[in-house]
């Protein structure tokens, strides 16, 4: 997959959740509230989707691990359900939390679920799988591809450990676009994000 960008020069795993930044849980707070607000957010999700099964057709992956909605993030698993139903060797999984970092559950559509961590549903298997890419949530997203997340910072520690880094697509609502969210030394560049009005 040709638009990999590696990972910073020197990067390490970091062994712990990096410290809370004031300046950071603002721009959350204000960003979260918007995604919430939006009057739209059903319509704005289903262009999303349809942008985000466009490219998945552009792409040469079998295995994908993309993320179960929660709290007002862009809903794209009816793309990601086309996506393996038009090709039944394709493998799509969801993140299942396991210690400080995230493995991959397969997934398809109509399967045994479970509550896991934070109350978000999981598949119920001990199966895993490493997959080629990672559709990650964004509560923002910058120009130079930085994700602003949670701040739990799951998705950073386990791009960091993987011996093979995966390919990573954010997605966001454009009201989760921001100039820049002051990336930190721990923050991990994404390789390609999109949004309802379009890929940056």
């Amino acid at each position: 997959m040709s638009f990999r960008i590696p990972p910073p020069p020197g990067a390490k795993p970091a062994s712990k959740p990096p410290p809370p930044d004031p300046g950071r849980g603002a721009l959350r707070a204000r960003l979260l509230a918007a995604r919430l607000e939006l009057a739209d957010r059903e319509v704005r999700s289903r262009v999303l989707r349809d942008r985000l099964q466009r490219w998945l057709h552009t792409m040469p992956l079998q295995r994908l691990a993309f993320y179960w909605p929660t709290r007002g993030e862009p809903d794209v698993t009816a793309a990601i359900a086309t996506w393996l139903a038009e090709d039944p060797s394709r493998i799509a999984a969801l993140p299942v939390v396991a210690g400080q970092v995230l493995e991959f559950a397969p997934w398809k559509p109509r399967m045994p679920m479970k509550a896991g961590e934070f109350g978000i549903q999981v598949p119920d298997t001990k199966e895993r799988i490493k997959p080629q890419l990672l559709v990650i949530p964004c509560v923002g997203i910058d120009g130079q591809h930085y994700r602003l997340g949670y701040g739990s910072g799951f998705y950073d520690r386990t791009l960091a450990r993987l011996p093979v880094r995966p390919s990573t697509l954010g997605i966001a609502f454009d009201c989760g676009r921001v100039k820049s969210i002051d990336p930190k030394p721990h923050d991990i560049q994404l390789d390609l994000a999109i949004t309802e009005s379009g890929t940056l």
